[in-house]
């Protein structure tokens, strides 16, 4: 398995004729339908599943996002998800990781970057500023294990509720069943990275990618509001809120809006 050099940005693989073998240990599934690749692997973890399983379906009946919103989940998409070992106190970190995959695996599979495709705290990637792509981490219980569920919009979808502008990769002819094998062997190496240099490459990667920095943001949280300026990301992956006289806020989690959205 190449390993990643923890200086490296993201850049997109060479294209390939065929699809990449997947790392070593993962296994990749198909389903034609399931009520959520994320609830499918939460039960397999929970009945004692090895970490390296992904699970892709063409369809989710009831697929899910962050905070419990629904995720709208026709046939065309991508919906994956992988089990991952992680120690609960580091598992955040692992959708950092996953979002640098997605880039990775999405500019591999058109064959050249796409600098509009962006990172978006703490676990969306935005698409001339639209998000088209969300992560939900959920924690196994009892387990050093975590599920990252990631969805990708490859064609537009109606989002009734949707917090934020809603858009899709429709002009690029992205094969979710191309791109769900690439995902794996991105997130593999990824994953490599982070468990054998730590969690510095990939917040040098994700800053590289990530849209806002230095602007004005709202950060929403349960029973609060809060305004700044978007720094950076803390060492351990949290955002760093920038209030000027009342100093350099951290914030584990909450949602992120930028000018218009908020």
């Amino acid at each position: 398995m190449r390993l990643l050099p923890p200086c490296s940005r993201v850049r997109p693989l060479s294209p390939m004729p065929s699809l990449p073998a997947l790392p070593d240990g993962w296994r990749l599934e198909h389903i034609s339908e399931i009520d959520g690749t994320n609830a499918e692997l939460l039960r397999r973890a929970e009945a004692g599943e090895a970490a390296g399983l992904a699970l892709h379906a063409d369809v989710q009946s009831a697929g899910r996002g962050r905070r419990g919103r629904s995720w709208n989940s026709p046939k065309g998409n991508l919906y994956l998800s992988t089990l991952v070992d992680a120690k609960q106190v580091t598992a955040g970190q692992v959708g950092f990781a996953a979002a640098l995959a997605l880039i990775e695996a999405i500019e591999a599979d058109v064959g050249k970057d796409i600098p509009e495709l962006l990172c978006k705290w703490p676990n969306d990637l935005l698409f001339n500023g639209a998000k088209v792509a969300g992560l939900l981490l959920e924690a196994v219980p009892n387990r050093d294990q975590v599920v990252v569920g990631m969805g990708v919009n490859l064609i537009p979808i109606n989002v009734a509720d949707a917090v934020y502008p809603v858009g899709a990769l429709t002009d690029y002819g992205i094969d979710p069943k191309s791109l769900a094998a690439r995902v794996c062997d991105a997130l593999g190496r990824w994953l490599e990275t982070w468990n054998t240099v730590g969690f510095a490459p990939l917040r040098r990667a994700w800053l590289e990618r990530a849209t806002g920095l230095g602007e004005t943001i709202i950060v929403r949280l349960p029973n609060d509001q809060l305004d700044g300026t978007f720094e950076g990301l803390a060492e351990d992956g949290a955002l760093l809120l920038n209030q000027g006289a009342a100093g350099i806020r951290t914030v584990s989690a909450g949602d992120v809006f930028f000018g218009v959205e908020a």
